[in-house]
């Protein structure tokens, strides 16, 4: 399934089990306030970095493909008076770029890994790429997939708890595999207390440092660096040839 559809569908219970997630918060705001110009944040989803960025001062347009996920981005930024600080809007980098440039782009929580082919990524890339300023950096946090990280898990329903939902509690059920060595598939089982099942599925492509040092490159970026433990002071060079077992964050400069 698209994640453009997963999550026209799914949105309701995004903000469950990920909208706590915020390990990646101080990198980004650290990021922000280096920045000489308005910041992008692609993959927006909800808003859960978009607020804290709003909340601080920053300028910030928040781009998502799904349309539903952006109108819970806008509830929230009508609850807590940010609307007229922020934009939303609905757009697919790998089509087009933006018309407005920016100074600092941020893809955020996996949202590269959800384009399932070097074509679209490359795509991506080059109208990103047009849409910041000269000497912009852009930042992606890339996976690394947890059937290679846990092979015995693999295939297996794992448990990831209850959470409650608009009132009602819903268990969500977790299971991984690898269809081949670059793509993982995702099935992500809701259960309802009445016993109602909803499934979905999604694939996330695995992009390594070469990967995406290579993509980087070929879209005209340069001076690419990873981040250790969402730490800006934590940088050193990529390493084309290095492996990595862990999810990475990855900054390369606009010349």
């Amino acid at each position: 399934m698209l994640a453009e559809t997963t999550y026209t569908r799914f949105a309701q219970f995004y903000d469950a089990y990920v909208g706590n997630y915020a390990r990646d918060l101080p990198l980004y705001l650290a990021l922000a306030a280096r920045a000489q110009a308005p910041i992008l944040e692609i993959g927006c989803g909800s808003g859960r970095v978009l607020l804290p960025l709003l909340r601080a001062g920053h300028p910030v347009t928040g781009v998502d493909i799904s349309g539903e996920m952006l109108r819970l981005a806008e509830e929230k930024l009508n609850k807590n008076s940010l609307r007229e600080r922020g934009t939303l809007l609905n757009h697919d980098f790998v089509d087009q770029a933006l018309t407005r440039t920016y100074g600092l782009g941020l893809v955020t929580f996996y949202t590269f890994n959800y384009l399932l082919s070097p074509e679209q990524q490359k795509a991506f890339l080059d109208h990103v790429a047009e849409t910041l300023l000269p000497g912009s950096a852009i930042v992606l946090h890339l996976f690394y997939p947890n059937p290679l990280l846990h092979p015995d898990t693999a295939g297996k329903w794992i448990e990831k708890g209850p959470y409650r939902v608009a009132g009602e509690t819903i268990f969500l059920q977790d299971l991984r595999r690898m269809s081949n060595p670059h793509l993982e598939e995702r099935i992500q089982a809701f259960v309802f207390e009445s016993g109602h099942r909803e499934e979905i599925s999604t694939f996330r492509r695995y992009v390594t440092q070469a990967d995406i040092y290579r993509l980087l490159l070929d879209s005209g970026f340069e001076t690419t660096v990873l981040i250790d433990d969402f730490d800006l002071l934590k940088q050193t060079p990529l390493i084309p040839e290095a492996v990595t077992t862990k999810e990475f964050v990855v900054m390369a400069q606009k010349p």
